[in-house]
């Protein structure tokens, strides 16, 4: 009896091309995952230092006019001057307000030469913040196209360990700011400027006396508040999507 020859079927190979989408969307989703907190802290920092409430409140809370003898009105004038001097071109920063009648410039030599330094510095945010969130909307756009609604867990897990590396950075900065401010503050004027211009005289120098230590304290928990609730928002919109689109 002739032996009946059967072909096995073979398993189909897993082309290498077809791995490479899944790995690049990986690598997207890690990149994107590094770049998101970077964006949200910074964005949140561009926000607050733009904003006039976190002026008001620090006007208050600190007692600034009396400490000035400058009236709240005259204080949002500088406020104002400050935040257009952080958007413009202009090298040095003349703030002037009306004092006991008469138009002054409030800030000495030492005050304005720091603030070139605080300009570059904030100027530094706000591109990075721009370039940083074209990034992430390129990376999303790409992810769209490609993998169509298969985006979407991708995108879920990405913010997942975003939020989680962001929830472990914040716990351990706001912790470091809760026990000893005064230590981070100094580090920070330490790693951001290459000059000492910031140790300022604060009986005498109105900057400092405007912007007293407490002011910057409670701004770094509003920038870590807003992050918080950017983050809850975008994984709230993500999670809306996915559930209509995926």
């Amino acid at each position: 009896m002739p032996r009946m020859l059967t072909v096995m079927p073979t398993k189909p190979q897993q082309s290498s091309i077809s791995s490479k989408p899944h790995a690049l969307a990986l690598v997207g989703a890690a990149i994107f995952a590094l770049i998101l907190p970077l964006f949200l802290i910074l964005f949140s920092t561009s926000y607050i230092t733009n904003s006039e409430w976190l002026y008001d409140y620090g006007w208050w809370r600190n007692d600034i006019a009396n400490r000035t003898g400058l009236p709240v009105e005259q204080l949002n004038r500088g406020a104002d001057q400050i935040k257009d001097y952080f958007n413009n071109d202009v090298e040095l920063l003349d703030l002037r307000v009306d004092y006991a009648g008469r138009e002054v410039s409030l800030y000495k030599e030492r005050e304005v030469l720091h603030m070139i330094d605080v300009k570059a510095l904030m100027q530094a945010v706000f591109s990075i913040t721009r370039w940083s969130g074209v990034v992430l909307l390129l990376l999303l756009s790409v992810g769209l196209l490609t993998l169509k609604q298969d985006v979407f867990p991708l995108l879920l897990r990405s913010l997942k360990w975003s939020a989680i590396g962001t929830g472990v950075f914040l716990v351990i900065f706001g912790g470091t700011a809760l026990i000893n401010f005064g230590w981070l503050f100094t580090q920070f004027h330490f790693l951001s400027f290459a000059n000492d211009l910031w140790l300022l005289d604060p009986w005498n120098d109105y900057l400092i006396i405007m912007f007293p230590q407490q002011f910057f304290f409670e701004a770094t928990l509003f920038i870590g508040l807003l992050t918080i609730l950017d983050f809850v928002l975008i994984t709230a919109v993500a999670r809306f999507a996915h559930k209509k689109l995926g």
